[in-house]
């Protein structure tokens, strides 16, 4: 038989960033803080997988079991590897672009020293994320000794690479959380006792101060993971003081995660998604452990709301709107019916739209509120995004990487990436924007919003206007006369030949629709797809980048009004 290799991170990476459930937190990061780590590339528990029953295979192999142990292991595994696993066959396995690799045959070294040097791929490698899908497949196909290797290997790594007590070498919570999904998996399939000790190992991060979550972080989705994968390990390996603790968390965490108006904290349309699902897979736990279905009905009511609130982070399109961290993905079918406006205040989102039907609707949002944190970016002094007519017009970057020394990274974070105002000489503060008036009328909506988020006082104003498809952005600067305007065109916009002055721009889009684009600034430029440093950028997916105009408009006064018309 020919020598399979396992090529798993290509697939499960593509999958899972396109999927964009899971991720770190870059504004940490942006602090130098060594306790953040890099995105999920794959998903851990979705709810259906919480609730799917997987029926075990009536086959044994050498008189062993085989997805005997628990009937919803194979659901809780993930996906299986496309190819089989056979007894007898070394399984070896292609992360590139490292060198391929056996099962059994690591290094011990490298798990300390792993051969790539990306963060995304040492979390998968040193979290054993690899090994799920070969587990999988191993029991699905009675494999018992291929499955044996791969507890072995799990715990290898625990006797080759004990716990520092620090964030070092695939100890970090976000690492630890997704190595004991992978235990949690194992165990589930084998009740192999030679995996308690590592599932310990793993649990002790997330019980200690290494954990994501209060009083050591704010609430976040890797403090929320890490419970769910702490109340599993404690229902598998029988420790109820690791469910117990787990439990109180989501009771006491449910209420931070969101606010009033159902959106999540973490500054980002798809991390908003993201929380929702894994808030109601905790509601799903919660239902099922005694004493808590109280606490599971209350949360249950805040996961509406978060549901409601994902409807209005979807544009007419039918795909969410990219405001922080966030890829151009498929929203929910929206259920309201009554549109107009949705203002949080405490999370700062204002969103306006006149249809929940017509895909050619006028759609829009505007940023401000708390300072920047988990997956937000520089968008809080007004940042705005604009739809009609069927086409994006005015777009957030949405996010190519988490590698800190990732050029098109840092672009994506900082304000020339977003449709803001920036000052000369301005340097970003915490200091977001707040709501200073808000009109709503039948035809037209208006936003004020103040902020001192560059240093300098300012006012946007948003004026939005359904009959005539057009988003006016008026900026005032008292205190400075030479400032900037940043807008960012969606992918497809291409600039109408001869039409340009210094105030007016013309662009045609592929649907047919027309571009009107005045200001009483001056334009300074209009770019696309440059590299060094990036500007003109759009990234569509995790890891993507398409070339898209920017559009930078200099004031000498201060004030400034430019008006975006679609026709």
């Amino acid at each position: 038989m020919p020598k399979q290799i396992h090529k798993l991170l290509t697939a499960s990476v593509a999958l899972a960033l396109t999927a964009g459930l899971f991720g770190a937190d870059p504004a940490v990061a942006a602090l130098g803080d060594p306790h953040v780590i890099p995105p999920d590339p794959v998903a851990v528990d979705d709810v259906e997988a919480l609730l799917r029953i997987y029926t075990p295979l009536p086959g044994t192999t050498a008189g062993r079991r085989v997805l005997a142990v628990d009937p919803t292991a194979g659901a809780r595994c993930g996906n299986a590897a496309a190819e089989p696993v056979p007894d007898g066959q070394p399984i070896r396995v292609s992360l590139p672009p490292a060198p391929t690799f056996t099962v059994g045959a690591i290094a011990a070294a490298s798990w300390r020293n792993p051969p790539v040097a990306d963060a995304t791929w040492r979390m998968q490698y040193q979290g054993l994320m690899w090994i799920k899908p070969l587990a999988r497949r191993a029991a699905a196909d009675s494999q018992a000794e291929s499955l044996a290797a791969l507890v072995a290997q799990a715990a290898a790594f625990h006797r080759q690479n004990p716990d520092p007590g620090t964030n070092n070498y695939g100890w970090d919570e976000g690492t630890a959380l997704r190595r004991l999904e992978t235990e949690n998996c194992l165990y589930a399939l084998t009740g192999s006792e030679l995996l308690r000790p590592g599932m310990t190992a793993d649990a002790k991060v997330l019980l200690g101060s290494r954990y994501y979550g209060p009083p050591y972080r704010p609430v976040h989705n890797h403090g929320l993971m890490a419970n769910l994968q702490l109340i599993r390990a404690g229902d598998l390996l029988g420790v109820p003081a690791w469910k117990k603790t787990a439990t109180g968390r989501l009771t006491s965490e449910a209420t931070k995660a969101f606010s009033a108006r159902g959106l999540s904290y973490e500054q980002s349309s798809m991390y908003h998604g993201v929380n929702t699902r894994l808030w109601a897979s905790a509601v799903s736990v919660l239902r099922a452990t005694p004493g808590s279905q109280d606490t599971a009905a209350t949360i249950d009511k805040t996961v509406k709301k978060a549901r409601n609130a994902y409807e209005w982070l979807t544009e007419p399109d039918g795909s969410i709107v990219q405001v922080g961290d966030s890829d151009n993905a498929g929203g929910p079918v929206p259920t309201l019916r009554t549109p107009r406006v949705l203002r949080d205040d405490q999370a700062g989102w204002g969103i306006g739209r006149w249809s929940w039907t017509d895909p050619r609707a006028v759609y829009y949002t505007v940023r401000y509120g708390p300072k920047r944190w988990a997956h937000g970016q520089h968008d809080r002094a007004g940042g705005v995004t604009f739809s009609a007519a069927g086409v994006r017009v005015l777009v957030g970057p949405g996010r190519y990487s988490y590698d800190l020394g990732d050029s098109y990274r840092a672009y994506q974070l900082s304000p020339n990436s977003h449709n803001v105002a920036l000052p000369e000489g301005g340097k970003v503060t915490d200091a977001g924007g707040k709501v200073t008036a808000n009109v709503v009328r039948a035809a037209a909506h208006n936003w004020t919003v103040q902020d001192k988020m560059f240093g300098t006082s300012h006012t946007r104003g948003v004026n939005v206007n359904r009959d005539t498809r057009t988003m006016r952005v008026t900026d005032t600067f008292p205190d400075r006369s030479r400032w900037r305007q940043y807008f960012h065109l969606a992918p497809g916009w291409t600039l109408v030949p001869g039409a340009a002055t210094s105030t007016k721009m013309v662009f045609a889009h592929p649907s047919g629709r027309r571009l009107t684009i005045t200001t009483t600034g001056r334009v300074s430029g209009a770019v696309q797809g440059i590299t060094r440093p990036p500007q003109g950028w759009n990234f569509p997916q995790y890891g993507s980048r398409v070339r898209a105009y920017e559009i930078v408009i200099r004031s000498y006064a201060r004030s400034s009004v430019t008006s975006f018309q679609v026709s």
